[in-house]
Formats: structure tokens, sequence, C-alpha cells
């Protein structure tokens, strides 16, 4: 290891040192600085500025200045992503400042999908880019979080909403019933590189592509059903080597948008009289009649109640957040390097509540020759999460801030409206008292290789290492209110982890002759192993609360401990491949398949087959509509194949055993009995969706109208389902492929 951490030292000190070997060698020269900024004023930062016809370069600072040796009589060019590109003559001039304009081109923008890069007019199929200039400053934890409303076609919902907790997503639909709905996520190309968005700092993040058709996620086979994130990260970015230097804070707060309009003390006094005129003998008063006084009533005098507790501000704050962002970036014409470290401190609007992250990236690359290109790409990142131990609303009508009567005080231990009247731990004793903690650690390294023998041919090979640790502690002490005499502290603590190898290796060709027949072939395989370990432990009966988790050994009868244990393992295998061809960029043909192997499904079915097909017409390309210049991207697409779901757990198609300790007592002790408890699915395999999508591109006037419109068919069959059978076989189920589903829009 320590060899490795002194080849990136002398790697990256060999970026930063590199600037001088790219200077002229001769001619007079002078200093030029200046700055470059949009058309409204604001500095570009890394912008590009080259002596034009050389290599030659500076790149922007914080401030859109910079400062470079210009030869006698040269010219410099200008250059940013989004931008158009400005040559400006230097003379005698010491000082240029640019305006760069944003490109009207928006069509030409690259868009990243599977195993590659295209440009956005030549995409045959559907998939949506998201420009990290439109989230970056948006106030959230995860990047999942700021998707939200901004890709047609993908639902991004909140689960529980504190801090740290993940999203749902949902990319045209729900198809599965008990198999996973979650998209793929890939990062960096890397396939189950992180656990969650949570893992991945928003500020490292380039940009974003989500696939959503058959066309684009068929590359991905058996994990493409749900559609697919690809997220490409940040790297070094400039000509002379310098660094660039990039730090970013934000403070802020968050809050109860508006508080719901429940019943104060008084108005649930009143309500408690009219349940008591309507039900006779509520609340063990004798029968209220008509024409009772009001001394009858249980609140005789409801006003004096007051307000009461609002339970929903006992347990609630306006919680703090802050983040810190720092980035050192650079690249030569050889080399480029991106490193960062983030921390975010996030409180939830629960009390007590909240997630502290730390997060760190390292990317280089390197030409070691024309032909040989080599990299790293590393991250890590701690999340230490103080979950929710209250809740507003929910199903827990016992406890729930929004179910609680607000006669009961902050301190209260009875809730006389819990059935007839029984102790209770109130959700403020909960906050004060319990303690509920996650830990994840997540770390990822991959290497790549990339020769390029003969123009056109690109090989590459990755290989990636990944791991996913989760700590979960929880302890209630022994004297909270709702505990029986005697009865102690309950602790739980759970230890997950996660390992991956993955192997992926790609063959890319492609050819544009001057005839206009443009074609690219892609072949590939990637092989991943993948084990996990899980190991919980609860107790109960524990009497000194100071240790909390931290003795479960520490319990004064052992048959109060109950511990778990399983690990899994899988294999997967895949061999892909994609051809793309064009004519003169009007009419556009791709196929992709994939052919997939998982362990996690039956002897003879383990292995499946996942093609597609696209086509588009640029229609703005043909001679008819040289003429008009106010369509910039006028473009028909369709497309139709078929992916597959493996989101089912490792050994689902086997029998299974199980055992028990809770029988007859026998000889004075009590034996383990070990049973048949699951029914063999020998025929189980992948859940199949067969997609169909018609779908028009059109940009108008300059890029200020764009429009893209997608009409889709999913048709998912061999859904994975529990089927009933007779109980007389010692049985109640199996599971099976018996199910169908559909969905449209």
């Amino acid at each position: 290891m320590k060899q490795y951490i002194i080849l990136l030292i002398l790697l990256v000190s060999g970026v930063l040192t590199a600037a001088p070997a790219f200077a002229q060698k001769s001619g007079t020269k002078h200093t030029v600085t200046g700055k470059v900024t949009d058309q409204s004023g604001e500095p570009l930062i890394g912008a590009t500025v080259l002596v034009t016809g050389t290599t030659n370069g500076a790149s922007t600072n914080a401030t859109g200045d910079y400062s470079i040796q210009v030869p006698e009589g040269a010219s410099l060019t200008f250059q940013y992503i989004g931008y158009e590109a400005k040559t400006e003559k230097v003379g005698a001039r010491t000082k240029v400042d640019v305006k760069l304009e944003q490109s009207k081109q928006t069509i030409d923008e690259v868009v990243v999908i599977g195993y590659g890069t295209v440009k956005k007019t030549d995409l045959t199929g559907s998939v949506a880019n998201v420009k990290m200039s439109d989230i970056k400053d948006v106030p959230v934890v995860s990047v999942d979080q700021a998707l939200q409303g901004r890709i047609a076609g993908a639902d991004i919902m909140a689960t529980t909403g504190e801090p740290g907790a993940t999203t749902s997503i949902r990319i045209r639909g729900t198809r599965s019933i008990s198999a996973s709905n979650e998209p793929l996520i890939i990062v960096d190309g890397v396939i189950d590189g992180i656990h969650d968005l949570n893992d991945i700092n928003s500020a490292d993040i380039e940009s974003i592509s989500v696939l959503k058709d058959a066309s684009s996620t068929a590359i991905y086979g058996a994990r493409g059903s749900n559609g697919v994130i690809v997220i490409t990260t940040k790297k070094g970015r400039g000509m002379d080597g310098r660094p660039n230097i990039t730090f970013k804070t934000d403070l802020g707060f968050s809050q109860l948008p508006r508080q719901l309009d429940i019943m104060d003390a008084t108005e649930f006094a009143r309500y408690r009289n009219d349940y008591a005129y309507f039900f006779s003998s509520a609340d063990g008063n004798d029968k209220i009649e008509p024409d009772s006084p009001m001394s009858k009533y249980p609140f005789p005098n409801p006003e004096a109640k007051g307000v009461g507790t609002n339970w929903i501000d006992t347990i609630t704050r306006t919680a703090l957040y802050q983040n810190y962002d720092l980035s050192i970036s650079g690249a030569s014409a050889k080399s480029s390097y991106y490193a960062s470290a983030g921390f975010n401190e996030t409180q939830g609007i629960i009390d007590n509540s909240g997630l502290k992250r730390y997060s760190a990236r390292l990317k280089v690359d390197h030409e070691f020759a024309k032909w040989l290109k080599a990299g790293l790409n590393l991250s890590y990142t701690y999340r230490d999460q103080d979950e929710n131990l209250a809740t507003i609303g929910g199903t827990n009508w016992w406890n729930a801030a929004v179910f609680l009567s607000p006669f009961l005080s902050p301190t209260s231990d009875m809730n006389d409206l819990w059935y007839s009247g029984q102790k209770f731990n109130n959700p403020r004793i909960m906050l004060d008292h319990c303690l509920k903690n996650a830990r994840r650690i997540s770390l990822n390294n991959s290497a790549f290789v990339e020769v390029t023998p003969v123009k056109g041919l690109k090989l590459r090979s990755q290989f990636t290492y990944y791991s996913y640790q989760r700590h979960g502690r929880y302890y209630e002490p022994g004297y909270l209110p709702a505990k029986k005499e005697n009865e102690g502290g309950y602790a739980k603590r759970d230890e997950y982890d996660d390992t991956s190898f993955s192997s992926e290796n790609t063959v890319y060709y492609e050819l544009r002759p001057k005839s206009g027949h443009n074609f690219d072939v892609l072949g590939g395989y990637t092989a991943q192993i993948k084990y996990d370990n899980n190991l919980s432990i609860t107790g109960r009966g524990y009497t000194l609360d100071e240790l909390t988790w931290n003795n479960m050994a520490a319990v004064p009868d052992k048959q109060n401990t109950s511990i778990s244990t399983n690990r899994t393992d899988w294999t997967k295998m895949s061999v892909f491949g994609r051809l793309n061809y064009n004519y003169k960029e009007r009419y556009y043909v791709t196929f992709t398949a994939r052919y997939d192997g998982a362990s996690n499904f039956a002897a003879n079915k383990k292995w499946g087959f996942f093609p597609s097909a696209a086509l588009r017409w640029n229609i703005a390309n043909e001679k008819f509509l040289q003429k008009a210049k106010w369509i910039d991207e006028l473009a028909l697409r369709a497309s139709l194949g078929r992916t597959g779901n493996d989101a089912i757990s490792a050994y689902r198609s086997l029998a299974a055993v199980s055992n028990s300790t809770s029988g007859y007592l026998m000889g004075g002790t009590q034996q383990l009995a070990v049973y048949p408890s699951r029914l063999a699915s020998p025929d189980l395999t992948w859940e199949t969706s067969d997609q169909y999508t018609l779908g028009a591109d059109i940009s108008l006037f300059d890029g200020r109208l764009n429009v893209t419109a997608d009409a889709y068919l999913i048709k998912t069959r061999d859904l994975l389902l529990t089927v009933q059978v007779a109980s007389q076989t010692g049985y109640t189920n199996y599971f099976a492929n018996a199910g169908r589903t559909t969905n449209k829009g």
C-alpha cells in the first residue's frame, strides 16, 4: 500500500510541475493578464486560455482572472464548456478581458450513456441529462433530493425525510411486486460503486444521465429493467498543469414548512364532552342527557384547560446545517488530477437526530504514451447518523405527536386514552433517554488501463474493489416508564459488511469515412464477485445503563439474548455488445445485446439474453430543411427492447430449513428443532420487461425552445410472486414467476 501512495504523490507532483514543458522555446514573450466572464459579468472559473495553435495555456482562477506568457504577434483562444470559443489578437496589449457567449447549439452537448458518450443529436434512446449547474446550490445532503422534479418520467420520493435517509426512485413507474424497483446506479463506469446516493458528494459530480428506455438500458441487461442513473465525477481541466483550488461553504436552517392545525387542550376538552354526549358512559362518566348540566360532563370548564401541550413543538426544532467543500484540480497535455474533501453536518427537525458526513475523492490519470493511458479513482465516505427516536405522524397512533392528547405533559408516563389507559414512553422521554445511531463507511477503489493500438480502436480494462460497512446501535434504559419492574435495559447491535470485486473489459472501434457511412461497435465482458456478512445481537435485562450496547454479554439470563448471523455470496458474469450506424448524421440505427448470468437464480435458469434495437431520423439535416435556419433540431426516435430484473435474494430458488428452541422442555432442557421451512423453486428466473418507445426531439430559435416528448409502453412478465399451496403439504406457499404488469405513459 505504501508503494501505491508514493506512486500517487510522485504522479501528482509531476503533474503540478509539468507546466514549463509546454512553453514555447523561441521568440520574444510578454505577460498578458485579464478576466474571462459571461455576458452578465459573472466570472467563469476554470476557463481555458490557449496561445492559438499551441498547447501553451492557462486556466482562470476563482475570480475569472488569468495570466499567460504570449509570444509577439500571437493570438489567444478562450474556451469554456457550454460557451462559444473566442479568439483575440493580442498584439502589444498586456491586458485582454473577454466575455464569452453561451453556446446556442445545446444540441451538440455530449451525453454519457452506457459504456461511452454520444452527442445529443446522435442519441437513439431516451436519455435525460442533468446539468449540475442547475442543482449545485440546492441545499440538500444527497443528490437524489436535488433531482426531485427535474427529470421527466422519474418519481423521486423521500422515505422518512430525516437527514441521511434514502429516497425511493421510480423511472417510468413500478414494474415489480416483490423484487426491487430501484434503478441501477453507476458512478464513473462502476456498477454497485455506492450503496446509495448519500455516499457521493454532489460537489464532486460533473454530470448525471438518466437512461429510461430499452435502447439505452439494455446494455445493462438484467440490471437495467428499472432504468439506469449514470453519474460522472469531475476531473482535472486545463492545459498548463497549474492547480485550480476551489473552496465552497454554505450554512442554513430547515424547519417544518407549516404547522398542522391540531386541537389544543380547550378544543380537545370540548371534543371529549361531545364524545361523552353521543356515546354513553364515555370517559367513565354517567350517561349524558340533553338536559344534563355541565357538571355532569367530563370537562365542565374546557377553557380552564388552556392550550395544553403541542406535541409537534415539543419534539421538533429549527435544524441547522453546514457544508464545506475543498477541491484542487489541474491538467496538462498528458495528465489530469482532481482531489477533494468535504464535510456536512445536518441536524434533523426531530430533536437529537442528524447526520455528519465526511467524504474524500482522488482521481488521477496519465498518458504514458500516445497509445497507453492509465488512471486511479479513489473515494471514501464516512457517515455518522443519529436516527429518529420519535415521529410526528405515521401509523403508531399510541405515541406519534399528532395523535397524543394535549392534556399530557412532556413528563407524562400514563396515556389515559390508550385503550383503558396504560403506561407508555412518550416521545419526549424517548428523545431524552434513548440512543439510536448508525455509522456507515464506504470505500471505492478503481483502476483502469486504456490502450489505443491503432486509430479508432480502443481497449479498456477496469478493476474495482468496493467495501461498505454499517454499524447499528440502539439502547433503551431500564428506567423507562413503560418497562416492567426489574425488566432492565434493552440493547441491539447490528454489524453488516458488503464487499465486491469487479472486472470490466471493453473493446471499442469507430470508423468515420468520407462516404458518410459512420459506425462504431462496442464489445465487452464483465465479472463480479460479491459477498456480505450480517450479525445481529439483541439483549434484555441490562442493569448498568451507562454501558449501553458496549457489553452485550452482561445479561442476567442468557435466554434474553438473541443472536442471528448470515452470509451471502453472489457471482455475476456478462458479455455484451452494441452497434451504432448512421448515414451522414441523418439516419441512425442502434443494436444492443447482453447475455447475463447470475448465481441467485435456479440452476437451469441462471442465464438470460436481453436485446434491443432503435432508429432515429434527424429531419433537420435533410436538404429540404436546410433553409429553415430557425430549426436547430428536429428528430424522431423509435426503440424496442428487453431488460431484466435480478434483484431477488441470493438463495430464493433453493429449499430452506429453519431452527427453533421454542418447543417443549425435555429432560429439563429446551431442545433445538430443525425443520424444512421453504419449498424449492427449480424454475425461478428473471423478471423480464419488454419496452416500446416513440419519441421526438425538437430545438428551435437558437435553442430558446426545446421539447423532448416520449410515449412508452412497458410489459413486464414472469413477476416473482408468492403462490399459495395447500397447508396439508406442510407448507403454505412457494416462490414462482407468476405475474404480469403493464406501464404506459
